[in-house]
């Protein structure tokens, strides 16, 4: 029973293991001109990490926290390297899941979306 249970804690380890992403879209439906001539981009940020219990991270990239703060700054330094000044319309989303079958693991993850403008 302990060489189940061990099983199911690596895999969940695997298939849940922490990352980092933030994507711009580059189709040019999402693209917009508002009114003052700027050129706006649709931005979205993720994290996402294994914890044990909901508070202490076992798995995350780079050892940081999945939190809105967190994945706001890496939306921000993506707005500025694409040479933004401002957000908009910024969306948070933050979501942790108990994984039952281990008992003390829980998965969390942390959206965030915006618009922003140079």
């Amino acid at each position: 029973m302990k060489k189940v249970v061990l099983s199911l804690v690596l895999l969940a380890a695997l298939f849940l293991a922490g990352c980092a992403d933030v994507s711009i879209a580059k189709n040019s439906s999402f693209r917009s001109m508002p009114a003052d001539g700027n050129q706006s981009i649709g931005l979205l940020a993720s994290r996402s990490g294994l914890y044990f219990l909901p508070t202490y991270p076992l798995w995350t990239d780079g050892g940081r926290e999945v939190n809105f703060n967190e994945t706001l700054a890496d939306l921000t330094a993506a707005a500025k390297a694409q040479g933004a000044t401002q957000l908009a319309t910024v969306v948070p989303q933050e979501q942790s899941t108990w994984l039952p079958f281990t008992f003390v693991l829980w998965y969390k993850k942390a959206t965030v979306s915006a618009t922003a403008s140079k």
